[in-house]
C-alpha cells in the first residue's frame, strides 16, 4: 500500500511538470512588440545546437502556423525551393551538434554567411532567436558568439531569452541595426511570441 501511495505521488508530480511546461501560467514577453510574421516560414539554426528543434516544437504547439518547414542545414538553393517569406534562425552551438553534422564551426559559419546573404537577396524577413539564453552564450571567438556574429546583425527582428542579454550585447545590436528586440523570460514563452507574430 505504501508503495502504491508513493507511485501515485510520483505520477501526479510528473503530470504537474508536463502541464507546467506545456501551458505556462503567464507567458512573459517584454521589450519591443514582435514583428508580424510572414509565410511560408523556414526554421533553422545557427551553430547546430538544439534550439531550432525546440523552436519547431513550440511553433507546432501554438497551432497558429501550418505553412512552415524545418531544415537544420539549409543551403542557398534550399531557400529557393519554396517562396519562403520568413527565415527563423535559432542561435546556439554545441560540439555534439557540429560533430553529428560532420562539420567544424568554421564550415558552419561559412554556410551561415552564404545562407544569410541569399536570404537578404531574396528579401526574406530574418527572425533571429536566442531561445536558450545564457546557456548559448560564450567567450569572444567561441562557437556561440561566432554564430551570433554571423546572423544577428542581419536580423529583421531579434527575440532573446532575457538572461542571454546580461552583457547588453543584443541591446547594442538592436541599437545599431534598428531591429526590434523582444525579450522572453523563459524558452516556453516563445510560444506567445509566435502567437503575437502569426495570430489573427
Amino acid at each position: 500500500m505504501k508503495c502504491n501511495r508513493w507511485a501515485w505521488v510520483a505520477a501526479i508530480a510528473a503530470v504537474t511538470v508536463v502541464l507546467s511546461e506545456a501551458v505556462p501560467a503567464a507567458a512573459a514577453v517584454s521589450g519591443a512588440p514582435p514583428v508580424k510574421g510572414q509565410l511560408p516560414l523556414l526554421i533553422t539554426n545557427a551553430g547546430q545546437g538544439p534550439g531550432a528543434k525546440m523552436a519547431r516544437l513550440l511553433v507546432q504547439r501554438t497551432g497558429v502556423i501550418t505553412d512552415f518547414d524545418y531544415n537544420a542545414e539549409p543551403r542557398e538553393a534550399d531557400l529557393r525551393k519554396r517562396p519562403y517569406k520568413t527565415l527563423m534562425v535559432v542561435l546556439g552551438s554545441t560540439a555534439k551538434g557540429l560533430g553529428a553534422s560532420g562539420i567544424t564551426i568554421d564550415q558552419e559559419i561559412e554556410r551561415l554567411n552564404a545562407v544569410i546573404a541569399e536570404a537578404r537577396k531574396l528579401k526574406m524577413q530574418i527572425v533571429v532567436v536566442l531561445l536558450e539564453g545564457k546557456t548559448r552564450r560564450g567567450k569572444p571567438g567561441g562557437a556561440d558568439e561566432r554564430s551570433i556574429d554571423a546572423v544577428a546583425p542581419f536580423g529583421s527582428s531579434l527575440v532573446v531569452k532575457k538572461d542571454g542579454n546580461e552583457d547588453g550585447r543584443f541591446d547594442a545590436i538592436a541599437r545599431k541595426t534598428g531591429a526590434p528586440l523582444t525579450f522572453i523570460d523563459d524558452a516556453v514563452d516563445f510560444s506567445e511570441v509566435v502567437k503575437l507574430m502569426y495570430g489573427k
